[in-house]
């Protein structure tokens, strides 16, 4: 076998020497220079494209009621009662990213009412702030009423808020008419005669339910215009909440009612009025009807007009208790 000279053993050492230390070159330079080598080697461009994910869904995280409390109940009808109520939603991606458009409130107690387009007042950085009317009704009910806030991101990640309620209390009030009774001509002696444009409508324009038994009325005489002596007395007048129509005699439903006593607060047997939108006015929501019967005239009276307007007495009060 032939020898390896001496000049090509130091030939082969400095060839192994440059590629090893092109070896350690190649672990230490840029990228640049790789990319670089790359392209020299493939003859394709190559760049660096940098990855930024924001990771991270909507919250609101304030709702508050800016308006009026609701302590003493919604305002008395015809009156609406207008809410306003605000909250606050946060994003990490910013308030760009929110769709306002979702901004929603609904108020739930014993029904719910709700703005499906709250208005979005102010943004800045990754909060947005929103105001909401919300309408009230004389009937909403009395107690806790929960304050849900919503709102969406233009991905439709939702955020929801219900840590917050509010108070509405009892408000008892009503509107009646006619503001006066009459009856047609009535001879002496006469018996169960009813009035000619009854019922006495109630109106319940709060939010509280007046139970039976709970409308009450104090009665006094009417008394003779002329000789004010000689009266109707309160106690031959009787009250119903049911009718038999325009009848006379013993089988009118309304002179079977609750009989007056002067001065008395008498309670009218089965009369209640429920609360609710009495401008539906169907006798029933929200309502009640009265109907009033003379069941007796006397026979010892004399022709002229009886009336309340006598010193010693009073127009008849109606109350709710």
């Amino acid at each position: 076998m032939r020898r390896m000279k001496k000049e090509d053993k130091n030939k082969i050492i400095i060839l192994l020497s440059v590629i090893l230390l092109i070896a350690l070159l190649l672990t230490t330079v840029s990228a640049g220079i790789l990319n670089w080598i790359k392209k020299t080697i493939s003859g394709k461009a190559t760049q660096n494209l940098g990855l930024n994910i924001t990771v991270g869904v909507p919250s609101i995280t304030t709702v508050y009621n800016s308006s009026i409390s609701l302590g003493s109940g919604p305002n008395e009808a015809p009156a609406i009662t207008t809410m306003v109520i605000n909250f606050t939603a946060y994003t990490i991606s910013g308030a760009v990213n929110l769709n306002h458009s979702t901004a929603r409130i609904n108020v739930t107690g014993d029904t719910t009412r709700q703005n499906l387009s709250c208005a979005n007042t102010a943004s800045s950085g990754n909060y947005a702030n929103y105001t909401c009317n919300i309408t009230m009704w004389w009937w909403d009910g009395t107690g806790t009423w929960n304050i849900t806030a919503y709102v969406e991101d233009n991905q439709t990640n939702s955020a929801m808020n219900t840590s917050t309620n509010f108070y509405v209390g009892s408000r008892t009030s009503f509107v009646m008419g006619p503001s006066s009774l009459t009856w047609p001509g009535i001879a002496p002696g006469a018996t169960n005669k009813t009035s000619s444009n009854d019922p006495l409508l109630l109106n319940n324009t709060g939010n509280d339910v007046i139970n039976a038994t709970s409308i009450k009325i104090n009665a006094s005489n009417l008394r003779g215009e002329t000789t004010p002596t000689q009266a109707l007395w309160a106690e031959n007048f009787s009250v119903s909440w049911n009718t038999g129509g325009a009848c006379t005699g013993a089988n009118c439903v309304e002179c079977g009612g609750t009989v007056m006593n002067r001065s008395i607060y008498q309670a009218i047997a089965t009369a209640n009025l429920t609360k609710g939108n009495y401008t539906i006015n169907d006798g029933s929501t929200g309502q009640e009807e009265l109907y009033f019967c003379l069941r007796l005239a006397g026979s010892e009276l004399s022709n002229q007009a009886y009336s309340t307007a006598n010193e010693t007495e009073w127009a008849w009060i109606v109350q709710t208790s």
